[in-house]
């Protein structure tokens, strides 16, 4: 997939001016007009404080020039935007001192009333005492990159964590990092982003158990991304908040970026996850904020596709949440059908998985196996209980039917089996066992096996229970767990399983799979 993601913002002042214009197509090269700094300048009760950085030792009468400066140049560059905007955020920088200049670049953040956007604007000026002189006026800006950067795989303890909890949404991990879930919005100012993060969080709530939220000053761009990068837990994600295809706007003002996700660094939070974008245009060309967080590979990516109104926008989001994890509707239709209830068809886009929220995608199943030496297996009687045991170990408990535990250790021998595997623990449905990493062959006398043809199975809600099934005849019981019986499946198609044997039935202890 073509990516366009950035890791390096320009500074224009270090770039020549003919250049600028090439990189920059709505750049406009100011003439070096110089401008006089009033004692005071009145700005709109929009924009807010000047975000002042530098790594230069400034006096305080310099400070205080750049701020009037960079308000004069707001007020007269980019009087249109602060009048169609909630609140400006000027976010400056004084890049270099030459001589008795200092060389600023000022990137304004304005939000708009009515809808989620963000427009990002950048200036760059020179400041000597009371005098401005602007250089260079992007009015939609959007940094370049300099080099893109493929992001690794993510840890094999992320794939095994996201699958077991894909598997029971409610599943208990106390391994692992970060919340299952979070809904969060910077835009505290807003009553109804308020209002549909905390219904969201009670949803995910009600799905998952573990969740968070993150509202007003709780919502920083170090919050989130602490959990993009290291939730290894994290399969849900829902944001409100302003921002365009190049960004979204976090609390303070604060912008989350494509260029923060090019990183050869896994974002182990991101990956699996299903992510919801409330924000206008995080899905619309030239894609560059929906594109950087594809590379890191969520589940599902839902974003504006256009300008979101406030109000209405918020509730699509609310409903499709509610269809998805607590109807147990499939994702396109959850999605389709909250559009539809806010008269918003076609304002989100729907790129990645689409099925059920807790169907895990058959190819991508991870295995729950525990490895041991068959060499080393016995029979042990503890506490009155025949188990078979490795060392400190025990795999299979018989109860009082020694003569059972006996036939499973003779079973484990003649296979070699050196790998006793799950699906669905605790109270696992299914267990199967490898030898090498392939599937028992041969036979024993005295097994008790049915065989099947792997062809044909398949998995099936039949009276509200999800079985794995080869046609008429049931195998497996795997009760409300849909995504497990499927996992089920792909592991007998994976392993050319013909054969489901037991020791001990009813209620066997040991079931195992031969090719």
């Amino acid at each position: 997939m073509k990516t366009f993601l950035f890791s390096v913002f320009f500074s224009m002042c270090c770039i020549p001016l003919a250049w600028a214009q090439q990189l920059f197509p709505g750049a406009k090269i100011i003439d070096d007009k110089v401008i006089k700094i009033p004692s005071v300048v009145q700005v709109a009760t929009n924009i807010r404080d000047v975000q002042l950085t530098t790594r230069l030792t400034l006096e305080q009468i310099d400070k205080q020039n750049v701020e009037k400066a960079t308000k004069l140049l707001i007020n007269q560059q980019l009087a249109t935007l602060v009048g169609r905007s909630s609140s400006v955020r000027p976010i400056v920088t004084v890049l270099q001192r030459v001589g008795k200049k200092l060389l600023v670049e000022s990137l304004v953040v304005f939000r708009d009333k009515t809808t989620y956007s963000a427009t990002l604007s950048k200036m760059d000026y020179e400041v000597e005492g009371d005098q401005v002189i602007l250089k260079q006026k992007i009015d939609d800006y959007s940094p370049r990159i300099a080099v893109l950067q493929k992001p690794g795989a993510p840890k094999a303890e992320t794939l095994k964590i996201k699958k077991d909890i894909l598997a029971n949404l409610k599943i208990s991990l106390p391994q692992g990092y970060g919340p299952k879930a979070l809904a969060n919005t910077p835009c505290d100012d807003i009553s109804t982003a308020v209002q549909y993060t905390n219904q969201i969080h009670n949803i995910f709530v009600q799905a998952f158990g573990l969740a968070e939220k993150k509202i007003g000053n709780k919502s920083t761009k170090a919050a989130l991304m602490n959990i993009l990068q290291k939730g290894t837990r994290l399969l849900a994600w829902n944001n409100i908040g302003h921002g365009n295809p190049d960004l979204i706007v976090e609390w303070n003002d604060k912008l989350i970026t494509h260029a923060d996700f090019n990183t050869p660094t896994s974002f182990e939070g991101v990956y699996n996850a299903v992510i919801l974008l409330n924000s206008c245009d995080t899905c619309a060309s030239p894609y560059h904020l929906k594109n950087a967080i594809m590379n890191h590979n969520p589940r599902t990516f839902i974003a504006g596709s256009k300008g979101l109104p406030i109000g209405s926008s918020e509730e699509v989001d609310y409903h499709f949440w509610n269809y998805s994890l607590l109807q147990n509707q499939t994702m396109a239709w959850s999605l389709n059908e909250a559009e539809k209830k806010k008269n918003l068809l076609g304002y989100f886009c729907l790129n990645g998985y689409n099925g059920k929220f807790a169907e895990v995608e058959a190819a991508k199943f991870t295995e729950d196996c525990i490895p041991f030496d068959y060499k080393k297996v016995k029979a042990k009687n503890v506490n009155g209980r025949w188990k078979v045991v490795q060392g400190s170990m025990w795999m299979l408990d018989f109860g009082t039917n020694k003569s059972q535990a006996e036939k499973a250790i003779e079973i484990m021998k003649h296979y070699k089996l050196d790998r006793q595997c799950f699906v669905g623990r605790p109270d696992a449905p299914m267990q199967y066992y490898t030898t090498g990493g392939k599937a028992p062959q041969g036979s024993l006398a005295g097994e008790d096996c049915i065989s099947f043809n792997p062809n044909n199975v398949t998995a099936k809600n039949i009276g509200g229970h999800w079985k794995v099934v080869d046609g008429s005849h049931w195998l497996l019981d795997f009760g409300n767990k849909e995504a497990e019986s499927k996992i089920a499946v792909e592991i007998i198609k994976f392993y050319g399983f013909k054969q489901i044997c037991f020791v001990g039935r009813p209620n066997a202890p040991m079931m195992y799979f031969k090719k």
